[in-house]
Protein backbone atom coordinates (compact mmCIF):
# COMPACT_ATOMS: atom_id res chain seq x y z
CA UNK A 1 0.00 0.00 0.00
CA UNK A 2 2.81 2.58 0.58
CA UNK A 3 4.60 1.54 -2.70
CA UNK A 4 1.26 2.45 -4.27
CA UNK A 5 0.62 5.79 -2.52
CA UNK A 6 4.11 6.43 -3.44
CA UNK A 7 3.53 6.05 -7.15
CA UNK A 8 0.07 7.85 -6.89
CA UNK A 9 1.97 10.77 -5.72
CA UNK A 10 4.80 10.89 -7.87
CA UNK A 11 1.35 10.39 -11.03
CA UNK A 12 0.33 13.40 -9.42
CA UNK A 13 3.22 15.64 -9.25
CA UNK A 14 4.30 14.82 -12.88
CA UNK A 15 0.87 15.32 -14.14
CA UNK A 16 0.74 19.22 -12.01
CA UNK A 17 4.05 20.09 -13.11
CA UNK A 18 3.93 19.42 -16.07
CA UNK A 19 0.42 20.22 -16.53
CA UNK A 20 1.13 23.93 -15.09
CA UNK A 21 4.33 24.21 -17.06
CA UNK A 22 2.25 23.18 -20.38
CA UNK A 23 -0.47 25.80 -19.53
CA UNK A 24 1.85 28.70 -18.55
CA UNK A 25 3.87 28.02 -22.42
CA UNK A 26 0.31 27.41 -24.12
CA UNK A 27 -0.81 31.08 -22.84
CA UNK A 28 2.53 32.12 -24.20
CA UNK A 29 2.37 30.88 -27.47
CA UNK A 30 -1.18 32.17 -27.53
CA UNK A 31 -0.09 35.60 -26.93
CA UNK A 32 2.75 35.44 -29.74
CA UNK A 33 -0.28 33.78 -32.19
CA UNK A 34 -2.56 36.92 -31.35
CA UNK A 35 0.17 39.80 -31.96
CA UNK A 36 -0.21 42.58 -33.99
CA UNK A 37 3.29 41.98 -35.69
CA UNK A 38 3.97 39.41 -38.06
CA UNK A 39 6.88 37.81 -37.16
CA UNK A 40 5.54 37.09 -33.52
CA UNK A 41 2.20 35.62 -35.20
CA UNK A 42 4.38 33.86 -37.33
CA UNK A 43 6.89 32.39 -34.32
CA UNK A 44 3.53 31.03 -32.25
CA UNK A 45 1.99 29.18 -34.96
CA UNK A 46 5.37 27.42 -36.05
CA UNK A 47 6.23 26.85 -32.13
CA UNK A 48 2.69 25.72 -31.97
CA UNK A 49 2.42 23.31 -34.78
CA UNK A 50 5.51 21.80 -33.77
CA UNK A 51 4.83 21.12 -30.16
CA UNK A 52 1.52 19.55 -31.06
CA UNK A 53 3.33 17.40 -33.81
CA UNK A 54 5.12 15.80 -32.53
CA UNK A 55 4.17 12.41 -30.69
CA UNK A 56 4.52 12.77 -26.66
CA UNK A 57 6.27 9.15 -26.44
CA UNK A 58 8.69 9.98 -28.75
CA UNK A 59 9.41 13.32 -26.75
CA UNK A 60 9.33 11.32 -23.34
CA UNK A 61 11.47 8.42 -24.27
CA UNK A 62 14.16 11.13 -26.36
CA UNK A 63 14.38 13.26 -22.78
CA UNK A 64 14.56 9.98 -20.67
CA UNK A 65 17.16 8.61 -22.55
CA UNK A 66 18.99 11.85 -22.64
CA UNK A 67 18.72 12.43 -19.24
CA UNK A 68 19.50 8.91 -17.82
CA UNK A 69 22.87 9.03 -18.15
CA UNK A 70 23.73 12.14 -16.20
CA UNK A 71 23.70 12.63 -12.61
CA UNK A 72 21.12 14.90 -11.15
CA UNK A 73 22.68 18.13 -9.87
CA UNK A 74 22.55 18.56 -6.28
CA UNK A 75 20.52 21.96 -6.10
CA UNK A 76 18.06 20.30 -8.37
CA UNK A 77 14.87 19.53 -5.53
CA UNK A 78 12.98 16.19 -5.98
CA UNK A 79 9.50 16.39 -5.86
CA UNK A 80 8.48 13.69 -7.37
CA UNK A 81 7.30 10.85 -4.52
CA UNK A 82 9.01 7.28 -4.79
CA UNK A 83 11.53 8.46 -7.25
CA UNK A 84 15.24 8.00 -6.34
CA UNK A 85 16.81 11.68 -5.75
CA UNK A 86 19.50 10.61 -8.18
CA UNK A 87 17.33 10.10 -10.81
CA UNK A 88 15.25 13.28 -10.34
CA UNK A 89 17.13 14.81 -13.64
CA UNK A 90 15.11 12.18 -15.19
CA UNK A 91 12.03 12.80 -13.69
CA UNK A 92 12.31 16.29 -14.65
CA UNK A 93 13.63 15.71 -18.35
CA UNK A 94 10.28 13.86 -18.54
CA UNK A 95 8.27 16.41 -17.13
CA UNK A 96 9.11 19.11 -19.68
CA UNK A 97 8.58 16.47 -22.30
CA UNK A 98 5.17 15.91 -21.38
CA UNK A 99 4.99 19.88 -21.26
CA UNK A 100 6.22 20.21 -24.46
CA UNK A 101 3.56 17.47 -25.46
CA UNK A 102 0.80 19.36 -24.21
CA UNK A 103 1.57 22.88 -25.12
CA UNK A 104 0.28 23.08 -28.63
CA UNK A 105 -2.98 21.69 -27.73
CA UNK A 106 -3.43 23.61 -25.27
CA UNK A 107 -2.62 26.82 -26.74
CA UNK A 108 -5.24 25.62 -29.67
CA UNK A 109 -7.73 25.75 -27.30
CA UNK A 110 -7.03 29.05 -25.67
CA UNK A 111 -6.93 30.37 -28.90
CA UNK A 112 -10.26 29.13 -29.78
CA UNK A 113 -11.86 30.57 -26.42
CA UNK A 114 -10.06 34.19 -27.28
CA UNK A 115 -11.97 33.76 -30.78
CA UNK A 116 -15.18 33.09 -29.28
CA UNK A 117 -15.42 36.35 -27.81
CA UNK A 118 -15.37 38.02 -31.06
CA UNK A 119 -13.47 41.14 -31.81
CA UNK A 120 -16.71 43.38 -31.41
CA UNK A 121 -16.44 42.42 -28.18
CA UNK A 122 -13.18 42.73 -26.92
CA UNK A 123 -12.99 46.40 -28.41
CA UNK A 124 -16.34 47.32 -25.83
CA UNK A 125 -14.35 46.20 -23.30
CA UNK A 126 -11.40 47.47 -23.75
CA UNK A 127 -13.49 51.00 -24.75
CA UNK A 128 -14.92 50.85 -20.78
CA UNK A 129 -11.39 51.49 -19.58
CA UNK A 130 -11.58 48.36 -17.07
CA UNK A 131 -8.77 47.45 -14.87
CA UNK A 132 -6.51 44.38 -16.30
CA UNK A 133 -8.45 42.00 -13.45
CA UNK A 134 -11.90 43.50 -14.01
CA UNK A 135 -11.31 43.05 -17.63
CA UNK A 136 -10.30 39.46 -17.82
CA UNK A 137 -12.66 38.06 -14.82
CA UNK A 138 -15.06 39.63 -17.58
CA UNK A 139 -13.81 37.90 -19.96
CA UNK A 140 -12.98 34.89 -18.63
CA UNK A 141 -16.78 34.48 -17.89
CA UNK A 142 -17.85 34.75 -21.48
CA UNK A 143 -14.91 32.25 -22.51
CA UNK A 144 -15.88 29.28 -19.93
CA UNK A 145 -17.92 27.39 -22.20
CA UNK A 146 -16.19 26.82 -25.25
CA UNK A 147 -12.29 26.82 -23.46
CA UNK A 148 -12.79 25.10 -20.00
CA UNK A 149 -14.58 21.73 -21.43
CA UNK A 150 -11.62 20.70 -24.30
CA UNK A 151 -9.24 22.44 -21.70
CA UNK A 152 -10.15 19.68 -18.83
CA UNK A 153 -10.21 17.32 -21.12
CA UNK A 154 -7.06 17.67 -22.29
CA UNK A 155 -5.79 17.78 -19.06
CA UNK A 156 -7.44 14.45 -18.58
CA UNK A 157 -5.57 13.30 -21.47
CA UNK A 158 -2.41 14.71 -19.93
CA UNK A 159 -2.73 12.47 -16.81
CA UNK A 160 -2.82 9.39 -19.18
CA UNK A 161 0.18 10.79 -20.70
CA UNK A 162 2.28 10.52 -17.66
CA UNK A 163 2.31 6.41 -18.09
CA UNK A 164 4.88 7.32 -20.38
CA UNK A 165 7.27 7.73 -17.20
CA UNK A 166 6.75 4.17 -16.30
CA UNK A 167 9.44 3.93 -19.37
CA UNK A 168 12.14 5.10 -17.18
CA UNK A 169 12.77 4.43 -13.38
CA UNK A 170 10.60 7.64 -12.10
CA UNK A 171 7.68 6.86 -9.53
CA UNK A 172 4.71 6.25 -11.70
CA UNK A 173 1.45 4.13 -11.35
CA UNK A 174 1.44 2.67 -14.36
CA UNK A 175 4.71 1.26 -13.65
CA UNK A 176 3.54 -0.03 -10.64
CA UNK A 177 0.69 -2.03 -11.87
CA UNK A 178 3.58 -3.52 -14.03
CA UNK A 179 5.58 -4.16 -11.35
CA UNK A 180 2.85 -5.64 -9.62
CA UNK A 181 1.92 -7.50 -12.20
CA UNK A 182 4.49 -9.13 -13.39
CA UNK A 183 5.81 -9.90 -9.52
CA UNK A 184 2.40 -11.83 -8.58
CA UNK A 185 1.20 -12.61 -12.19
CA UNK A 186 -2.28 -11.62 -10.43
CA UNK A 187 -2.86 -9.35 -14.18
CA UNK A 188 -6.50 -8.59 -13.87
CA UNK A 189 -6.31 -7.17 -10.18
CA UNK A 190 -3.67 -4.94 -10.95
CA UNK A 191 -4.79 -3.79 -13.81
CA UNK A 192 -8.29 -3.21 -12.00
CA UNK A 193 -6.38 -1.43 -9.79
CA UNK A 194 -4.45 0.68 -12.02
CA UNK A 195 -7.61 1.53 -14.14
CA UNK A 196 -10.12 2.63 -11.19
CA UNK A 197 -7.29 4.31 -10.01
CA UNK A 198 -6.71 6.25 -13.46
CA UNK A 199 -10.35 6.92 -13.63
CA UNK A 200 -11.04 8.47 -10.53
CA UNK A 201 -8.10 11.15 -11.05
CA UNK A 202 -9.69 11.58 -14.58
CA UNK A 203 -12.98 12.14 -13.12
CA UNK A 204 -11.66 14.57 -10.29
CA UNK A 205 -10.04 16.29 -12.73
CA UNK A 206 -13.28 16.59 -15.15
CA UNK A 207 -15.16 17.41 -12.00
CA UNK A 208 -13.01 20.73 -10.79
CA UNK A 209 -13.18 22.22 -14.33
CA UNK A 210 -16.68 20.96 -15.00
CA UNK A 211 -16.93 23.19 -11.48
CA UNK A 212 -15.27 26.24 -12.60
CA UNK A 213 -17.21 26.55 -16.27
CA UNK A 214 -20.12 26.61 -13.93
CA UNK A 215 -18.94 29.30 -11.60
CA UNK A 216 -17.39 31.56 -14.48
CA UNK A 217 -20.53 31.51 -16.79
CA UNK A 218 -22.48 31.74 -13.89
CA UNK A 219 -24.58 28.71 -14.37
CA UNK A 220 -25.01 26.11 -17.31
CA UNK A 221 -28.00 28.45 -18.48
CA UNK A 222 -26.51 32.05 -18.54
CA UNK A 223 -26.39 34.15 -21.64
CA UNK A 224 -24.24 36.75 -22.56
CA UNK A 225 -24.44 39.64 -20.72
CA UNK A 226 -24.10 43.53 -21.85
CA UNK A 227 -21.13 44.88 -21.73
CA UNK A 228 -22.61 47.64 -19.39
CA UNK A 229 -24.43 45.43 -17.24
CA UNK A 230 -22.03 43.28 -16.56
CA UNK A 231 -19.56 45.73 -15.29
CA UNK A 232 -21.98 47.28 -13.13
CA UNK A 233 -22.30 43.69 -11.45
Amino acid sequence: MTAFVKQGLGTLAVWALSGGLALALAVMLTTLWLSRRRGLRACGSILTTVTRGVPTSLLVVAAGIAALPHAAPTWLPNPFPGTSPRLAGVAWAVTIALCLGSAGHLAVILRSGHASIGTARLEQVMLLGLTPVRRIRLLAREAAGPTLAPLGSRLVHHLHNTAFAALFPVAELFGWVQEQANDTFDVTRYVGIGVATYVVLSLAIWATFRGLEYYLAAGPTATRQPVLSAVAS
